[in-house]
């Protein structure tokens, strides 16, 4: 009987033992709790967060072939996506084409142009053989209306030399008057050239954007890192503007915490602060405040909260803060995701 009772005693006292350690232990971690929270101002409304490139089409068709896989790692420049574009080449040649009319046209300007300051040319020497000629005939006249005074000559080979001088003359009028003609046409042509250069240049325009568009066809990725959804198959019928998938880039990630406004006043830009990821148990990480935003999120929503009307009710706002990992390496940079819940403590007012 005694040592049923003493055997009783020991495990009442065994367990008191542990019921105060119990007691103890839950007494100390909510005093370390306590001491945290005075200490540190901590928020669990923080994410992982990163840039996220949207691929676009640019081009609009049929889906000829996806070449990528939902999630999987793609390097700058590998082919994404093909369109069909046999109408992009279609439109090609015939920009092409347009382009070789155009310069065959500046040809045939060319050989015209040519043509045309040669007539210029020879007026030109024909005026002046005719102005010789003129000028002769004028003397003659001179000289033959002295020898008629002195009735050395007759009054017909002065008619006759007169004559010739008027048609002379007029014949001189004559070719000055199809000069201009010519030269105008050389200014025309000069005109007509410069349409034909403008229209080549349009042409050529029209050639490089047809090539564009072409290139278009072919969509690959703009970056280094890892694609997100799929969100089309082949032989669907897409326009331009349609993104078809997102590439998160291979660049180092960072975390907005959304602090309340009653403990934004002890945060500052290069403050040290201490990190946890859900995702990532038993892993604490660094990091720097490097931005604190000028005005809380929901400002920055679509449609922002407005009490000037109906019943006011008091709603505790919070601050977008923008945290930097310190010395995070590749391995953890990889294993961290954007929307990965986070929990952030900046020790108050150690600045």
């Amino acid at each position: 009987m005694q040592k049923k009772l003493k055997k009783q005693r020991i495990r009442q006292i065994i367990a008191s033992l542990i019921g105060v350690a119990i007691l103890a232990f839950g007494l100390w971690k909510i005093v370390c709790l306590f001491l945290d929270y005075n200490a540190n101002e901590t928020s669990n409304d923080a994410q992982v967060e990163q840039y996220i490139s949207p691929v676009n089409l640019r081009a609009s068709g049929y889906v000829a072939k996806v070449c990528f896989k939902e999630h999987e790692e793609v390097h700058k420049g590998d082919t994404l996506l093909v369109l069909d574009d046999r109408e992009y080449r279609i439109r090609l040649m015939e920009a092409e084409a347009a382009l070789k009319d155009a310069k065959a046209g500046a040809n045939v300007i060319d050989a015209t142009q040519q043509t045309t300051q040669t007539s210029a040319s020879v007026y030109s020497a024909s005026i002046d053989e005719i102005e010789v000629r003129l000028a002769k005939l004028a003397k003659d006249c001179e000289r033959y209306r002295n020898l008629v005074e002195k009735k050395a000559a007759t009054p017909i080979q002065l008619e006759q030399l007169e004559v010739e001088y008027a048609a002379t003359k007029k014949k001189l009028e004559s070719v000055k008057r199809q000069q201009a003609a010519a030269y105008k046409g050389v200014n025309e042509v000069v005109t007509r050239k410069q349409n034909v250069a403008a229209a080549i240049q349009r042409a050529e325009a029209a050639v490089e954007m047809a090539k564009l568009n072409l290139s278009y066809c072919v969509v690959v990725a703009p970056c280094d890192g890892k694609l997100g959804r799929r969100t089309l198959e082949e032989g669907q019928m897409v326009s331009a503007g349609t993104t078809i998938t997102y590439i998160l880039p291979n660049a180092q990630k960072w975390v907005i915490a959304n602090y309340k406004e009653t403990q934004v006043g002890n945060l500052y830009v290069g403050q040290k602060v201490r990190m946890t990821v859900d995702a990532i148990s038993n892993k604490e990480f660094e990091g720097t405040v490097t931005a604190i935003s000028g005005a809380t999120g929901s400002k920055y929503s679509l449609v922002p909260t407005d009490n000037s009307a109906g019943n006011f009710v008091k709603i505790q706002q919070r601050v977008p803060v923008r945290i930097d990992f310190t010395n995070l390496s590749k391995e953890d940079n990889a294993r961290l995701a954007a929307g990965m819940m986070v929990i952030v403590k900046a020790e108050r007012n150690k600045k």
